[in-house]
């Protein structure tokens, strides 16, 4: 008898047995003297032995304590009837307790009680004679027998009580009501007969009658039609060759061994009773989840990449978020590939059937607000789930110093980087025209400057006045220092068409400016643990700092070295780096290398693949020429998960700015222009 069933028949009889103590005393309240024995030593005692102490079965322990509490309470009778009978009782106790008392104390009682035919003989004698069942209804009988009339309606009464309690420990009242329940929903349904395996967990069974399984069905394995699932199972697929159609179930919480389950065992309909009784139970969430499985963990899958045979056809593309729970936490996927297989199968058929492949993204830290590495291989042949935006992730709150780039795509997973990383560090935004790389830049720079991190925009493209809010001008090194200087102004753009210099020469100057500046405001916290003061964004870097076989002028290569050894030390000065560029090939080596976060949209240079391998692996690169509009692969420092991730960027809704952005307010035109009108500022303009 389960553990529910017992406490619910306790609580009943426990009201049975108040009305009996009414009907006998006029009170509810237990009885007292000699002649309550019958109570306090028999039905209630029997009534704990069987229903809360013994309810599945009788241990030397529980035998010790049952004639432990006969022995004491008939130690205090004195001067009754039949007291020859009560001392055989009470002595007769002493003696099974202590054997009970032996057999529980003996160290590796049960290795020896398997080899000794003495010690097995003890212990069922023991285990029968101190049940509860027997020895406080030996106590209720002879207090019956000693203190009350037998002829009389109330012992009547009483000894019906006592048959009743025996009766209903004796009933399996699960059985019972599993088979009322059954008959009340009608007799379960055989789907199939088991065919054959694919250990651990896949099971292929015939089909019995007209109409299958539907997909994601719940069903259950049985031996027999009238005895209980043994294990429990959905239906992923089905296996069809010319011959025959075989149908696929992935077993729950279990495998093939572990349920016993063989070629004569039945596939049968689940009820929500029997499925609530499966150990552990399948709950509604768990039949609910079922609705999300689209195949199951395929050989050759290692620990960085899930390989999964597809069934049905499930809405998954590439980008879209797997998982595959385990017994600690559920780990995650990122598809990226798939492939068709074909196989013989009976009559020399072919079989066509499709693997995906998903590399390993980790495990959801919600206080980390992002993914951690898994460093354990998927179970074999587990159910793999789609992760849609019907899942809630748990949530994270966003630091002062992190920003939402966008989701995982088709899914409710955040990507999250941290600012402060992704501009000590440096950052490179790589990508063909059109991608979505200026889009990103616009933002960054304007999370940056929320953060209180000016940016310097080195803009060839004359695009970023037209975007940015909140931008000036700066025309020439005096502007750019007091666009460094000021406490208002924090995003400045350099446009290198209107200098007279070359854009590459441009670019050092203002990279060396601006090192100057964030070394002479280093603070001796600063030294210890730097803050990000400045960015510079290189804006189409193969122009600012081409590879030498690309520099238009030789002559320029200089400055390009001069620039790639400020980004070499600008970190510990609290100087950042952001790269955009089109063609990875064309940007100088030596100032990618030192990006320690990379955001690639799409690309189809061969050579910049080659550099991209050395970040995110082979995997994720042969993903980039297929990458959507507003999609894009993220690795490195600055994303708070530790593998590459492809994104969904965050919609942008910028508007093309119709007027130029003014100039940066410079101090000594605005003093000119105060002499002019005869005016004496009293404070120094910003």
């Amino acid at each position: 008898m389960k553990k529910n069933y017992a406490l619910v028949a306790f609580g009943a009889l426990s009201l049975l047995l108040l009305m009996l103590v009414w009907l006998h005393t006029g009170s509810p309240l237990p009885p007292s003297g000699q002649d309550s024995i019958w109570f306090h030593t028999g039905l209630l005692t029997l009534l704990v032995g069987l229903f809360l102490v013994e309810y599945r079965l009788t241990r030397p322990n529980d035998v010790f304590v049952n004639c432990l509490v006969v022995f004491t309470s008939t130690s205090t009778l004195a001067e009754i009837p039949l007291e020859q009978w009560w001392s055989l009782l009470r002595w007769g106790a002493v003696l099974v307790g202590s054997v009970a008392l032996y057999l529980s104390w003996d160290p590796g009682f049960e290795a020896r009680l398997a080899n000794s035919r003495s010690r097995s003989v003890a212990y069922q004698i023991v285990t029968r004679l101190g049940s509860a069942s027997v020895i406080f209804s030996l106590v209720f009988i002879l207090s019956l027998l000693t203190f009350f009339e037998l002829d009389t309606i109330q012992t009547r009464v009483f000894v019906i009580t006592w048959g009743i309690f025996l009766l209903v420990s004796s009933i399996d009242l699960r059985r019972l009501i599993g088979i009322l329940r059954r008959s009340s929903r009608g007799e379960r349904q055989v789907l199939g007969t088991v065919h054959s395996f694919l250990a651990p967990s896949i099971v292929f069974c015939r089909q019995i009658g007209e109409e299958p399984p539907t997909l994601h069905q719940l069903v259950g394995f049985t031996r027999g039609l009238d005895q209980k699932c043994v294990a429990a199972g959905i239906m992923v697929g089905e296996r069809s060759s010319a011959g025959e159609t075989r149908l696929a179930i992935a077993l729950l919480n279990t495998t093939v061994s572990e349920s016993r389950i063989n070629d004569r065992s039945l596939m049968v309909t689940v009820s929500d009773h029997e499925r609530s009784e499966l150990q552990p139970p399948i709950t509604d969430d768990d039949v609910s989840t079922l609705e999300r499985v689209v195949g199951t963990v395929a050989a050759d899958t290692n620990i960085s990449r899930l390989k999964f045979e597809l069934f049905g056809r499930p809405p998954i593309a590439a980008g879209a978020l797997l998982r595959v729970d385990t017994a600690e936490r559920p780990i995650f996927y990122q598809v990226f590939d798939g492939e068709v297989f074909e196989e013989t199968t009976l009559s020399e058929s072919q079989r066509a059937f499709v693997v995906g492949e998903a590399e390993q993204v980790g495990v959801w830290d919600a206080i980390k607000g992002g993914f951690d590495t898994h460093d354990w291989v998927a179970r074999e042949r587990a159910p793999v789930l789609l992760v849609d935006q019907s899942t809630t992730p748990d949530a994270h709150e966003l630091a002062s110093s992190e920003l939402t780039l966008g989701m995982i795509p088709r899914s409710n997973y955040q990507v999250n980087v941290d600012l402060s990383d992704l501009v000590l560090f440096h950052t490179a935004i790589l990508g063909v025209t059109g991608s979505g790389k200026s889009y990103l830049t616009y933002r960054l720079v304007e999370a940056a400057a929320s953060m209180g991190i000016k940016s310097v925009c080195i803009d060839p493209s004359g695009d970023y006045q037209r975007y940015l809010s909140g931008a000036v001008l700066l025309r020439g090194s005096s502007a750019l220092k007091a666009f460094l200087d000021s406490e208002t102004h924090m995003i400045g753009i350099i446009e290198t068409s209107e200098g007279q210099k070359h854009p590459i020469e441009q670019a050092f100057n203002a990279s060396k400016s601006c090192l100057d500046w964030c070394r002479a405001h280093r603070t001796t916290s600063d030294i210890l643990s730097p803050r990000p003061k400045v960015q510079i964004v290189l804006e189409e870097a193969h122009l600012l700092v081409p590879e030498f076989n690309f520099n238009p002028q030789s002559d320029m290569q200089s400055y390009v070295s001069k620039t790639s050894q400020i980004v070499l030390q600008a970190r510990k000065y609290g100087l950042g780096f952001l790269v955009i560029s089109q063609r990875t090939a064309n940007v100088v080596k030596s100032i990618l290398n030192q990006c320690n976060t990379i955001v690639s949209f799409q690309g189809f240079d061969e050579t910049g693949f080659d550099f991209l391998r050395n970040y995110m692996g082979p995997f994720h690169v042969r993903s980039l020429p297929n990458l959507k509009m507003r999609h894009a692969m993220l690795v490195g420092k600055a994303s708070r998960s530790r593998r590459p991730l492809m994104v969904h960027l965050t919609e942008q809704d910028r508007e093309l700015r119709a007027e130029p952005i003014s100039d940066m307010p410079m101090p000594q035109v605005a003093l000119e222009t105060a002499a002019a009108a005869g005016i004496a500022p009293t404070s120094t303009p910003p």
